[in-house]
């Protein structure tokens, strides 16, 4: 009885379990070349033959598939999400409006978060949201 088809399928596993523990796009595609192995080795019984394959099937999926993979599931860390829009935000503290981008203290669904603005506001202000910069809130009047 062959049992490759049993070491493809740990090594599958394995790989799938280290990618949702750290989620990079990396063993995904040598899981997703072990899945593909697993049939290779129902039909082959040589072991050269599937690590062949397995080299070859992950190789290609890194050149070709991780950059499909990568532009598909990135989000545009500076896009605006429709659903942010919130009256809840009010100016806590003035950072710096010396600048062009003003800095401000907003809360913001209970936490305080750093703004920016073009715009001066003054403590108490409700601003409107604009976009997202990294981790920053871009406001508005």
């Amino acid at each position: 009885m062959k049992l490759g088809y049993l070491f493809w399928l740990i090594l599958t596993i394995i790989f799938t379990v280290i990618e949702f523990i750290i989620p990079a796009l990396v063993t995904v595609w040598f899981a997703f070349a072990a899945i593909i192995t697993i049939f290779v080795s129902l039909a082959f019984d040589n072991l050269k033959v599937e690590i062949t394959f397995f080299a070859a099937i992950s190789v290609l999926a890194i050149i070709f598939l991780r950059p499909f993979a990568k532009k598909l599931l990135s989000k545009n860390k500076d896009n605006f999400d429709a659903e942010a829009i919130d009256t809840s935000i009010v100016i806590k503290k003035i950072i710096d409006v010396s600048k062009e981008e003003k800095i401000y203290d907003v809360s913001y669904k209970g936490s305080i978060w750093t703004a920016l603005s073009n715009e001066i506001f003054e403590i108490g202000d409700i601003p409107i949201i604009s976009g997202f910069k990294g981790n920053k809130i871009i406001i508005k009047k």
